[in-house]
């Protein structure tokens, strides 16, 4: 399957028109997008996950007083040529300073294709990529626009599902209503659902490089010996080709509906060694299903509702040694409010484990709220105020980590967002 990962580059490139290049400013200034995200928060509640614990948001705290953070929260630059009507890409690097490594990584890499508009159209691109999931995100640098932290859905999308593959689309207008068909194939996806289970869902806007390591929490006494202290999201072990599809409906309403099932297709026992342990290829499965809705022509309506499933180690007489049903939804309104945008979002997420439990518990249940205000200062420049309240029970959490099962956190925090 080696050969297939250079296929999909290949691919990309022999599509890539060479007359194009004689034809196109490649290095202009539109050719470029450079954000920094400057940040400051306030958080309470247990230690963060970025630190090695439990919390469910960027920053944690210490278990005691509030901490107060400044400082850098990212910063991203986009190659995007445009190679004539049909063909484009987008090369994109990220450094976020509160991941572990503290590293320049690798965000996007792809090549596009688009044909003429008619009333048939196809599309495709190959690369690294995120699948079509999130309806929060978006951008040359795939940036959350509603509000500051996207929803717990699409903040693990954005830590744990990346992908380097071949993705097809066809959209066909039937009257007033229009359909699109997506569908790819894919490697590099192999550690999807190692946070999920053993850390559960968080609420943050950390977007995992193709050279990301992200932490774990303190694991059960009959994982650790298997399980590394930390995951590498875009690692590739068991040379299986993963797939996903999605469809969007588009009728003659102010609202739009999707649809998509992802399966990596992981052989769920091919390791690599990773610090003093291993980390192994997850079978992760899931649907994900969304609406936008245009309320009036001030307010838009977002949902999503994901469900699936992610395992791990062989088959026993007792079981697979970890097996766990996720599900997550949330309901986001955004109205226009003076020169910015007022976003109110709910979040319910859960994880239900099916095995092992007495010595490995990984079930989990809880909500999140939030009240966010984006508001444009300059051209080049855009403020963000947003407070993020999430509660959650997990037994891990006492069992592993000597705290209490059932955490409650509070962040309060501003986005200056600096675009060039």
């Amino acid at each position: 399957m080696r050969a297939l990962t250079a296929a999909m580059w290949i691919s990309g490139l022999a599509g890539w028109p060479a007359q194009a290049l004689a034809q196109s400013d490649l290095i202009g200034a539109e050719a470029f997008d450079v954000d920094v995200d400057l940040r400051a928060s306030v958080t309470g509640g247990e230690e963060g996950w970025l630190d090695g614990g439990f919390g469910k948001l960027r920053e944690g705290g210490d278990g005691g007083d509030p901490q107060v953070r400044a400082g850098i929260a990212a910063a991203d630059v986009a190659w995007k040529p445009q190679l004539g009507f049909n063909f484009s890409g987008l090369v994109s690097f990220a450094w976020q300073p509160d991941i572990p490594g503290d590293d320049v990584g690798l965000s996007e890499a792809y090549l596009k294709y688009r044909s003429d508009p008619a009333p048939t159209r196809v599309s495709a691109r190959a690369g690294v990529f995120w699948p079509p999931v999130s309806q929060e995100h978006s951008g040359s640098n795939w940036a959350v626009t509603d509000s500051i932290t996207p929803s717990a859905a699409n903040s693990w999308i954005g830590e744990e599902v990346k992908v380097l593959g071949l993705e097809g689309n066809v959209e066909h207008r039937f009257g007033e209503h229009e359909v699109a068909l997506t569908a790819a194939v894919f490697l590099h996806n192999d550690m999807s659902g190692t946070l999920l289970t053993y850390r559960g869902w968080a609420l943050h806007d950390v977007r995992a490089t193709t050279n990301a390591d992200l932490p774990l929490p303190p694991l059960s006494a009959s994982t650790a010996p298997y399980q590394d202290t930390v995951t590498s999201p875009f690692w590739e072990v068991d040379d299986r080709v993963g797939f996903y599809a999605r469809a969007d409906w588009t009728p003659p309403l102010p609202v739009t509906f999707n649809a998509l099932y992802y399966d990596n297709r992981g052989d769920r026992e091919s390791s690599r060694p990773s610090g003093a342990a291993y980390q192994t290829s997850w079978r992760t499965r899931f649907w994900n299903v969304g609406a936008m809705a245009s309320l009036d022509d001030r307010t838009v309506a977002k949902a999503q509702l994901m469900w699936g499933n992610t395992l791990v180690g062989p088959d026993t007489p007792f079981g697979i040694p970890a097996d766990v049903d996720f599900a997550t939804a949330y309901l986001l309104v955004t109205r226009q409010l003076g020169p910015g945008r007022l976003s109110v979002r709910g979040d319910w997420f859960e994880t239900h484990d099916n095995s092992f439990v007495a010595t490995d518990n990984n079930d989990e249940h809880g909500w999140a709220a939030m009240l966010a205000y984006m508001a444009p200062l300059h051209d080049y420049a855009d403020l963000g105020i947003e407070v993020l309240h999430v509660s959650s029970d997990r037994p891990g959490r006492q069992l592993y980590g000597g705290i209490a099962a059932d955490q409650d956190q509070t962040i309060v925090q501003s986005s200056l967002r600096i675009g060039l």
